[in-house]
Protein backbone atom coordinates (compact mmCIF):
# COMPACT_ATOMS: atom_id res chain seq x y z
CA UNK A 1 0.00 0.00 0.00
CA UNK A 2 1.45 3.21 -0.82
CA UNK A 3 2.23 6.00 1.89
CA UNK A 4 0.06 8.35 0.32
CA UNK A 5 -2.86 6.25 -0.15
CA UNK A 6 -2.56 5.55 3.92
CA UNK A 7 -2.37 9.03 4.72
CA UNK A 8 -5.39 10.07 2.85
CA UNK A 9 -7.60 7.33 4.35
CA UNK A 10 -5.92 7.74 7.80
CA UNK A 11 -6.42 11.49 7.86
CA UNK A 12 -10.02 11.81 9.58
CA UNK A 13 -8.55 9.82 12.30
CA UNK A 14 -5.22 12.27 12.95
CA UNK A 15 -4.04 14.65 15.60
CA UNK A 16 -4.36 18.36 14.57
CA UNK A 17 -0.28 18.66 14.26
CA UNK A 18 -0.26 15.21 12.34
CA UNK A 19 -3.42 16.67 9.91
CA UNK A 20 -1.79 19.82 8.84
CA UNK A 21 1.42 17.15 7.91
CA UNK A 22 -0.83 15.28 6.02
CA UNK A 23 -2.32 17.73 4.21
CA UNK A 24 1.34 19.29 3.26
CA UNK A 25 2.46 16.28 2.41
CA UNK A 26 -0.36 15.65 -0.32
CA UNK A 27 -0.42 18.99 -1.50
CA UNK A 28 3.91 18.79 -1.91
CA UNK A 29 4.62 15.66 -2.58
CA UNK A 30 6.57 16.12 -5.42
CA UNK A 31 8.93 18.80 -2.99
CA UNK A 32 9.40 16.53 -0.02
CA UNK A 33 12.34 14.61 -0.94
CA UNK A 34 14.14 18.01 -0.95
CA UNK A 35 12.99 18.59 2.45
CA UNK A 36 14.58 17.86 6.34
CA UNK A 37 12.68 16.53 8.98
CA UNK A 38 13.54 19.88 10.41
CA UNK A 39 13.29 21.83 7.26
CA UNK A 40 9.38 20.58 7.06
CA UNK A 41 8.51 20.79 10.82
CA UNK A 42 9.25 24.44 9.98
CA UNK A 43 7.15 25.25 7.28
CA UNK A 44 4.03 23.43 8.39
CA UNK A 45 4.58 25.04 11.85
CA UNK A 46 4.94 21.49 14.24
CA UNK A 47 7.57 20.02 16.25
CA UNK A 48 10.29 18.03 14.33
CA UNK A 49 9.55 15.14 16.69
CA UNK A 50 5.92 15.25 15.51
CA UNK A 51 7.40 14.76 12.17
CA UNK A 52 9.24 11.95 13.40
CA UNK A 53 6.26 10.26 15.23
CA UNK A 54 4.15 11.10 12.16
CA UNK A 55 6.02 8.62 10.41
CA UNK A 56 6.85 5.99 12.66
CA UNK A 57 3.16 6.41 13.13
CA UNK A 58 2.96 5.08 9.31
CA UNK A 59 4.91 2.28 9.31
CA UNK A 60 8.31 3.96 8.79
CA UNK A 61 11.53 3.92 10.78
CA UNK A 62 11.52 7.83 10.75
CA UNK A 63 11.12 10.67 7.89
CA UNK A 64 14.07 9.63 5.65
CA UNK A 65 12.02 5.84 5.05
CA UNK A 66 9.29 8.26 4.79
CA UNK A 67 10.35 10.80 2.25
CA UNK A 68 11.79 7.97 -0.33
CA UNK A 69 8.29 5.98 -0.23
CA UNK A 70 6.78 9.55 -0.91
CA UNK A 71 9.06 10.07 -3.80
CA UNK A 72 8.57 6.66 -5.23
CA UNK A 73 4.66 7.35 -5.45
CA UNK A 74 5.32 10.77 -6.74
CA UNK A 75 7.22 8.92 -9.73
CA UNK A 76 4.51 6.07 -10.06
CA UNK A 77 1.56 8.60 -9.81
CA UNK A 78 3.38 10.45 -12.38
CA UNK A 79 3.35 7.67 -15.16
CA UNK A 80 0.03 6.39 -14.16
CA UNK A 81 -1.39 10.09 -15.03
CA UNK A 82 0.58 10.14 -17.94
CA UNK A 83 -0.61 5.99 -19.17
CA UNK A 84 -4.60 7.83 -18.21
CA UNK A 85 -4.08 10.49 -20.02
CA UNK A 86 -4.91 12.90 -17.21
CA UNK A 87 -4.93 16.71 -18.33
CA UNK A 88 -4.29 18.69 -15.06
CA UNK A 89 -4.55 21.94 -16.75
CA UNK A 90 -8.39 21.39 -16.64
CA UNK A 91 -9.67 24.24 -14.04
CA UNK A 92 -11.72 22.05 -11.51
CA UNK A 93 -14.28 24.97 -11.22
CA UNK A 94 -14.94 24.60 -15.06
CA UNK A 95 -16.02 21.16 -15.30
CA UNK A 96 -19.50 19.84 -14.82
CA UNK A 97 -21.27 18.14 -11.60
CA UNK A 98 -20.84 14.77 -13.75
CA UNK A 99 -17.27 15.40 -14.47
CA UNK A 100 -16.09 15.88 -10.83
CA UNK A 101 -17.99 13.11 -9.79
CA UNK A 102 -16.50 10.98 -12.36
CA UNK A 103 -13.03 12.08 -11.15
CA UNK A 104 -14.04 11.64 -7.97
CA UNK A 105 -15.32 8.24 -7.81
CA UNK A 106 -12.28 7.48 -10.02
CA UNK A 107 -9.90 8.67 -7.19
CA UNK A 108 -12.03 6.76 -4.41
CA UNK A 109 -11.77 3.33 -6.75
CA UNK A 110 -7.91 3.46 -7.45
CA UNK A 111 -7.15 4.19 -3.54
CA UNK A 112 -9.55 1.54 -2.69
CA UNK A 113 -7.86 -0.89 -4.87
CA UNK A 114 -4.87 0.21 -3.01
CA UNK A 115 -6.32 0.02 0.52
CA UNK A 116 -6.93 -3.85 -0.02
CA UNK A 117 -3.91 -6.66 -0.49
CA UNK A 118 -4.70 -9.21 -2.84
CA UNK A 119 -4.20 -11.89 -0.94
CA UNK A 120 -6.65 -11.02 2.22
CA UNK A 121 -8.86 -10.82 -0.56
CA UNK A 122 -8.04 -14.29 -1.28
CA UNK A 123 -8.36 -15.47 1.92
CA UNK A 124 -11.65 -13.75 2.45
CA UNK A 125 -12.51 -15.31 -1.27
CA UNK A 126 -11.45 -18.44 0.38
CA UNK A 127 -13.63 -18.36 3.39
CA UNK A 128 -16.79 -17.33 1.96
CA UNK A 129 -16.65 -20.30 -0.86
CA UNK A 130 -16.10 -22.66 2.15
CA UNK A 131 -18.69 -21.20 4.49
CA UNK A 132 -22.06 -22.67 5.11
CA UNK A 133 -23.87 -19.48 5.72
CA UNK A 134 -23.45 -15.71 5.67
CA UNK A 135 -25.04 -13.80 8.07
CA UNK A 136 -24.11 -9.82 6.12
CA UNK A 137 -24.41 -6.99 8.90
CA UNK A 138 -25.02 -3.27 8.33
CA UNK A 139 -26.79 0.10 9.09
CA UNK A 140 -27.42 3.32 7.64
CA UNK A 141 -26.67 3.96 4.02
CA UNK A 142 -24.67 0.50 4.32
CA UNK A 143 -27.38 -1.47 4.49
CA UNK A 144 -28.31 -1.09 0.84
CA UNK A 145 -24.39 -2.19 -0.01
CA UNK A 146 -24.89 -5.15 2.31
CA UNK A 147 -27.84 -6.44 0.78
CA UNK A 148 -26.31 -5.96 -2.92
CA UNK A 149 -24.03 -8.56 -1.69
CA UNK A 150 -26.26 -11.39 -0.20
CA UNK A 151 -28.47 -11.29 -3.67
CA UNK A 152 -24.74 -10.90 -5.48
CA UNK A 153 -23.78 -14.42 -2.90
CA UNK A 154 -27.54 -16.23 -3.33
CA UNK A 155 -26.48 -15.98 -7.09
CA UNK A 156 -23.55 -17.80 -7.01
CA UNK A 157 -25.42 -20.47 -4.87
CA UNK A 158 -24.04 -18.93 -1.43
CA UNK A 159 -26.50 -18.70 1.55
CA UNK A 160 -26.64 -14.90 2.35
CA UNK A 161 -28.81 -12.72 4.44
CA UNK A 162 -28.50 -9.20 5.24
CA UNK A 163 -31.28 -9.10 7.22
CA UNK A 164 -31.68 -5.25 8.02
CA UNK A 165 -33.23 -5.29 11.73
CA UNK A 166 -30.66 -5.23 14.36
CA UNK A 167 -32.38 -7.71 16.60
CA UNK A 168 -33.00 -10.50 14.04
CA UNK A 169 -28.97 -10.04 12.90
CA UNK A 170 -28.31 -10.73 16.50
CA UNK A 171 -31.04 -13.63 16.54
CA UNK A 172 -29.37 -15.08 13.59
CA UNK A 173 -25.83 -14.68 14.51
CA UNK A 174 -26.57 -16.86 17.72
CA UNK A 175 -27.27 -19.62 15.12
CA UNK A 176 -24.02 -19.56 13.78
CA UNK A 177 -21.35 -21.83 14.10
CA UNK A 178 -17.56 -23.01 13.33
CA UNK A 179 -18.66 -23.56 9.60
CA UNK A 180 -20.50 -19.60 9.33
CA UNK A 181 -19.28 -16.14 8.04
CA UNK A 182 -20.81 -12.91 9.48
CA UNK A 183 -19.44 -9.99 7.33
CA UNK A 184 -19.86 -6.63 8.91
CA UNK A 185 -19.69 -3.29 6.80
CA UNK A 186 -19.23 -0.46 8.53
CA UNK A 187 -17.66 3.00 8.31
CA UNK A 188 -16.16 3.88 10.99
CA UNK A 189 -16.18 0.72 13.30
CA UNK A 190 -17.21 1.87 16.82
CA UNK A 191 -21.36 1.27 16.04
CA UNK A 192 -21.86 -0.85 19.53
CA UNK A 193 -24.32 -2.86 17.84
CA UNK A 194 -21.75 -3.80 15.29
CA UNK A 195 -19.10 -4.43 18.32
CA UNK A 196 -22.24 -6.54 20.06
CA UNK A 197 -22.70 -8.83 16.98
CA UNK A 198 -18.69 -9.23 16.89
CA UNK A 199 -18.25 -10.53 19.96
CA UNK A 200 -21.21 -13.10 19.76
CA UNK A 201 -20.36 -14.00 16.46
CA UNK A 202 -16.45 -15.03 17.72
CA UNK A 203 -18.24 -16.63 20.71
CA UNK A 204 -19.99 -19.33 18.54
CA UNK A 205 -17.36 -19.88 16.44
CA UNK A 206 -18.13 -17.62 13.50
CA UNK A 207 -15.40 -16.44 11.49
CA UNK A 208 -15.91 -12.74 11.25
CA UNK A 209 -15.01 -10.35 8.27
CA UNK A 210 -14.96 -6.67 8.58
CA UNK A 211 -15.15 -4.02 5.63
CA UNK A 212 -13.89 -0.40 7.25
CA UNK A 213 -12.43 2.91 6.75
CA UNK A 214 -8.64 2.20 7.14
CA UNK A 215 -8.74 3.52 10.55
CA UNK A 216 -7.69 2.21 14.19
CA UNK A 217 -11.00 1.09 15.23
CA UNK A 218 -12.35 -1.29 17.87
CA UNK A 219 -14.44 -3.79 15.32
CA UNK A 220 -11.07 -4.33 13.31
CA UNK A 221 -9.72 -5.80 16.48
CA UNK A 222 -12.06 -8.67 16.67
CA UNK A 223 -11.76 -9.97 13.48
CA UNK A 224 -9.17 -11.95 11.70
CA UNK A 225 -9.76 -11.01 7.56
CA UNK A 226 -9.92 -7.02 7.44
CA UNK A 227 -10.81 -5.37 4.69
CA UNK A 228 -11.02 -1.72 3.90
CA UNK A 229 -13.40 1.17 2.03
CA UNK A 230 -12.78 4.87 1.38
CA UNK A 231 -14.54 7.69 3.60
CA UNK A 232 -15.17 11.23 2.44
CA UNK A 233 -11.00 11.67 2.31
CA UNK A 234 -11.44 15.54 1.70
CA UNK A 235 -13.15 14.76 -1.28
CA UNK A 236 -15.71 17.51 -2.14
CA UNK A 237 -19.17 16.92 -2.96
CA UNK A 238 -21.79 14.54 -1.14
CA UNK A 239 -19.68 12.16 1.00
CA UNK A 240 -21.93 9.03 1.08
CA UNK A 241 -21.30 8.85 -2.69
CA UNK A 242 -17.56 8.24 -2.06
CA UNK A 243 -17.88 5.46 0.63
CA UNK A 244 -20.80 3.79 -0.83
CA UNK A 245 -18.77 3.34 -4.01
CA UNK A 246 -15.97 2.31 -2.01
CA UNK A 247 -17.69 -0.66 0.09
CA UNK A 248 -19.52 -1.39 -3.09
CA UNK A 249 -16.13 -1.91 -5.16
CA UNK A 250 -14.36 -4.18 -2.60
CA UNK A 251 -18.33 -6.50 -2.48
CA UNK A 252 -17.94 -6.84 -6.20
CA UNK A 253 -14.33 -7.40 -6.53
CA UNK A 254 -14.93 -10.23 -3.99
CA UNK A 255 -17.89 -11.79 -6.06
CA UNK A 256 -16.02 -11.10 -9.35
CA UNK A 257 -12.66 -13.87 -7.89
CA UNK A 258 -15.73 -15.88 -6.79
CA UNK A 259 -16.36 -16.63 -10.06
CA UNK A 260 -13.04 -17.51 -10.93
CA UNK A 261 -11.13 -21.07 -10.94
CA UNK A 262 -13.20 -22.13 -8.06
CA UNK A 263 -15.53 -23.56 -10.88
CA UNK A 264 -18.58 -24.68 -8.75
CA UNK A 265 -19.76 -20.94 -7.77
CA UNK A 266 -18.94 -20.11 -12.20
CA UNK A 267 -21.54 -22.99 -12.54
CA UNK A 268 -23.81 -21.78 -10.43
CA UNK A 269 -23.56 -18.42 -11.68
CA UNK A 270 -24.25 -19.84 -15.37
CA UNK A 271 -27.64 -21.47 -14.07
CA UNK A 272 -28.52 -18.55 -12.63
CA UNK A 273 -28.17 -16.23 -15.71
CA UNK A 274 -29.83 -18.90 -18.18
CA UNK A 275 -32.82 -18.89 -15.09
CA UNK A 276 -33.26 -15.13 -15.33
CA UNK A 277 -32.92 -15.02 -18.98
CA UNK A 278 -35.80 -17.66 -19.60
CA UNK A 279 -38.00 -15.39 -16.75
CA UNK A 280 -37.15 -12.49 -19.18
CA UNK A 281 -38.12 -13.78 -22.32
CA UNK A 282 -41.12 -11.96 -23.98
Amino acid sequence: MSCLVKIKAAREKLSVSEKKLADFILSNAALIRDYSSQHLAGRVGVSQSSVVKFSQKLGYRGFTDLKLAIHENVVEQSAADKAFNTDSSVDSENISIAQSLLRDKSEVLLTTDALNDEQVLKDVVDVLRRSKRIQIVAIGEASLVARDFSHKLQFLGKPANAEPDAYVQLSAVELLGNEDVVFLISSDGHTRMMLHLARQAKKVGACVITLTNFSANPLNALTKFKLYSVAQNGLKGFPLVHTTASQQHVIDILCSMMIGPDGKSGAIFTRSRKIVDFLNES
